[in-house]
């Protein structure tokens, strides 16, 4: 499980440290993960798979869904067609390609932010901006996701208004 938010740097050779926290996300055992997939992420990020959540990515996306429907295609695409595997080096590095950094604009300043089953890297400003607009709708969001039958604390429905 991804959880927190570690500030780090891009090096001048594109490499980004992998946060310790983030090498020892507890999965099953306690692997300590040295590898990870690389991918587009959603609002400008790249998302960050240990190789036992890409695999069950991959499952999701796989070839038993119906490929009639175009947005399944198109996911399948992009997130495939731009994965890369990334190892850490013995300082607990990874390098970022152009591709990635280009896509979350990527300078000096880097966020890792644990997102449950994948970790998010973020270009720090474009991270507070995001935090900033997304904060105000935490309420509402919580509601929305309790109403669609996830238990969530704090919520509406958890608090037995029944809405």
């Amino acid at each position: 499980m991804f959880v927190g938010k570690y500030e780090v740097r891009l090096d001048t050779k594109h490499r980004v440290i992998v946060p310790q926290k983030m090498r020892e996300a507890r999965h099953e055992g306690g692997t300590v993960f040295s590898e990870f997939y690389l991918t587009l992420g959603a609002e400008g990020c790249v998302f960050v798979y240990t190789p036992q959540g890409w695999e069950k990515l991959m499952d999701e996306l796989g070839a038993t869904k119906p490929v009639a429907d175009s947005s399944l295609r198109t996911l399948q695409r992009l997130v495939a067609a731009n994965a890369v595997t990334g190892t850490c080096d013995s300082q607990g590095r990874i390098v970022l390609p152009p591709e990635l950094r280009r896509h979350a604009g990527l300078k000096r300043n880097v966020l890792w932010v644990g997102a449950v089953s994948r970790a998010e890297i973020w270009d720090l400003t474009r991270w507070n901006e995001f935090q900033a607009s997304h904060v105000p709708h935490l309420g509402e969001n919580l509601d929305i996701a309790a109403r669609a039958g996830f238990a969530l604390p704090g919520s509406v429905v958890d608090e037995g208004t029944g809405s």
